[in-house]
């Protein structure tokens, strides 16, 4: 795929800029390791009809609700390794698979779908006592306060500031020349509003919140750079930051530490 983006796509910008287009939107599953599935045959699981999308939903223990919101190719139940010391702290648990991902249908999908979502869980299982967000998660979270979905307190691990970061990723990812990757945005911009870079920012949404947040972003993360983490904490009024060391985009998910940090912020507040 890099190779033909390279070799072919400065010849036909047109056509390759569209098939980027389309992969911007493609969503990848990757297989649940054995600690997810163990946690998905112990879970509540049902089903939540969203803009006409039936969406897996996943609970575990009884309590004040906390909603777990995973990143883009991610699944509901990586919320696996923060279920016990939560719902031993008297917390429910709640997660789900945004649409193309885990569980629920779809190959492609957007953020505004995947907030609307969001959303809707608010408005049917809330409202909940705080949210923890993984990556891409982390923007879904800031975009859907700017609706009025409304945590008490948030924990967001690895959150990119902006859509420039993910646009960037993704033109790394592909190595997609110069003029591709223009015309690729020009079509995104096109079709979601000029405006879309302000809508979707996470520092621009998270600067009103009054709640108070926990960022986590690990120092070697080749996923999201953990400056997007320390300035979505700048601009978060009541935000505190931690930055790990070693751990990575993924990896930071199961580190007893970080777990453990998230843990007692959610339900110290």
């Amino acid at each position: 795929m890099q190779t033909a983006f390279a070799k072919l796509g400065p010849h036909f910008p047109g056509y390759f800029s569209k098939l980027a287009y389309k992969l911007w939107f493609t969503t990848h599953r990757f297989k649940r390791p054995e600690a997810e599935n163990l946690a998905a045959d112990r879970a509540e699981r049902s089903i939540i009809e969203v803009n006409n999308i039936p969406v897996t939903v996943w609970s575990w223990g009884k309590g004040r609700p906390v909603l777990f919101i995973h990143g883009w190719s991610g699944r509901g139940t990586q919320a696996v390794h923060f279920l016990q010391p939560l719902i031993d702290s008297g917390c429910r648990v709640v997660s789900f698979d945004a649409p193309a991902h885990g569980e629920t249908k779809g190959t492609r999908t957007n953020m505004l779908e995947i907030a609307e979502v969001v959303l809707a869980l608010g408005e049917n299982l809330g409202p909940f006592h705080g949210a923890i967000t993984h990556s891409f998660g982390g923007m879904i979270l800031a975009y859907a306060t700017s609706k009025g979905f409304s945590p008490q307190c948030a924990a967001c691990i690895c959150p990119p500031a902006s859509i420039d970061t993910i646009l960037l990723n993704f033109q790394q990812s592909l190595e997609l020349p110069a003029t591709v990757f223009e015309a690729m945005k020009a079509r995104l911009y096109a079709h979601y509003g000029s405006d879309l870079d302000r809508r979707a920012s996470t520092l621009k949404n998270v600067q009103a919140l009054s709640i108070p947040a926990l960022i986590v972003h690990d120092k070697q993360d080749r996923d999201v750079p953990w400056q997007d983490g320390k300035a979505v904490a700048d601009a978060w009024p009541e935000a505190e930051f931690i930055l790990t060391r070693g751990l990575g985009h993924r990896r930071i998910l199961r580190d007893p530490a970080t777990v453990t940090a998230v843990a007692d912020f959610i339900t110290s507040r």
